[in-house]
């Protein structure tokens, strides 16, 4: 270990020999290819006029590139204000508890998938731990700087041997990355089980959510499980979208999050309440908010590749999208992606809103 001298006195000079900080590191993988990544993201802001957010995009992919967004989303997890995103936290342990008995026979490992903070990774890596000391886990995001943020903390907190960690700065909504990352867990871990997790309600904010499920529900083998964590809805009712969008709404922290996608993929730079939240609702499946930026002037946008597009008086930019499950459409979104619930724990945050966290299996 580096040490660092300090000096004192005069004349024969004591030397006082102070340990460096350690140097945290850990094994990362190459990022994947981003030139797809990149033409979908140029298409996306690109697209034609639409006032109601279904025109031009920022997806969940996009939205936690940069420090800035890296940074922004940390600060949300902490928000008071944050409604479910702080309730998730507060409550994770609790129901990590009642569905940690269905959780893959140990030895296991464990690849989460948007690790967040990796406050609730922390959670699942300190129990696991306790009888597997060998555990490997292996955090995969499309935001290095997330990854980044979040590993440095949970190695801290929990001190899981740096020797132990794998980060993939790969987009787990491809199919190429999946197939990538099911070779590599063949070739490290064999026959041993693996649970996977998808946490923070990260699946609704895909517009593609039982394609995603399905894509990562194939990475699945015999004795493998899939811890995932959604908001939900007692009932999918017109009434209730303003409430759901209210609830986004109220964080200033979660406003900087959004808008710091804005900033750091286009030459637009809104200020934190330069955003609008708009509820809706999508069949009986969900109450669904998109958080949008509305130009309040004709204008040109530059596209991530230099060109530029129209963004005309009330033409909208979606920089978010989430949605609540109604039980049906839990179950739904379940189904469709061709798995089924070993185990439960919902919990109830506001009025009729709450958090389900399930334990997924593949039926063989």
């Amino acid at each position: 270990m580096a040490v660092g001298e300090i000096k004192l006195g005069s004349g024969p000079t004591p030397v006082l020999r102070v340990p460096s900080p350690p140097v945290l590191e850990w094994l990362e993988l190459g990022a994947d290819d981003r030139t797809p990544r990149f033409i979908g993201l140029t298409s996306d802001l690109g697209r034609s006029f639409d006032p109601f957010g279904d025109g031009k995009r920022i997806t969940s992919g996009h939205a936690y590139a940069g420090n800035d967004a890296a940074v922004a989303w940390t600060s949300v997890c902490r928000d008071p204000l944050g409604g479910a995103f702080r309730q998730s936290v507060e409550t994770f342990a609790e129901r990590w508890r009642a569905v940690r008995g269905s959780a893959p026979a140990e030895p296991c490992h464990y690849v989460s998938f948007g690790p967040g903070d990796g406050r609730k990774d922390g959670v699942v890596l300190s129990d696991l731990s306790t009888v597997n000391r060998d555990l490997c886990y292996l955090p995969v995001d499309t935001s290095v700087e997330l990854l980044h943020l979040a590993i440095r903390g949970l190695v801290r907190r929990v001190g899981l041997p740096t020797d132990r960690v794998m980060s993939l700065p790969w987009d787990f909504s491809l199919t190429e990355s999946v197939s990538a990352l099911r070779r590599l867990l063949d070739e490290m871990f064999g026959s041993t089980p693996v649970l996977f997790s998808l946490l923070g309600n990260t699946i609704a904010h895909f517009d593609n959510d039982v394609e995603v499920l399905r894509l990562l529900g194939c990475l699945l083998n015999p004795g493998d499980r899939l811890l995932l964590e959604v908001e939900a809805t007692a009932a999918v009712l017109p009434q209730l979208a303003a409430p759901a969008a209210d609830e986004l709404a109220q964080s200033p922290a979660f406003r900087e999050f959004a808008t710091s996608a804005l900033r750091h993929h286009t030459d637009l730079h809104p200020g934190w309440d330069d955003v609008e939240f708009t509820g809706g609702v999508e069949s009986d499946r969900a109450l669904v908010v998109k958080t949008l930026h509305r130009a309040d002037e004709d204008t040109v946008l530059t596209l991530p590749n230099g060109a530029t597009t129209r963004f005309a008086l009330d033409d909208t930019v979606r920089v978010g999208l989430s949605r609540k499950y109604s039980a049906l459409g839990l179950a739904e979104l379940v189904a469709g992606a061709d798995l089924s619930i070993v185990g439960d724990k919902c919990t109830r945050t506001s009025g009729p809103f709450g958090l389900a966290l399930l334990m997924l299996e593949r039926p063989e």
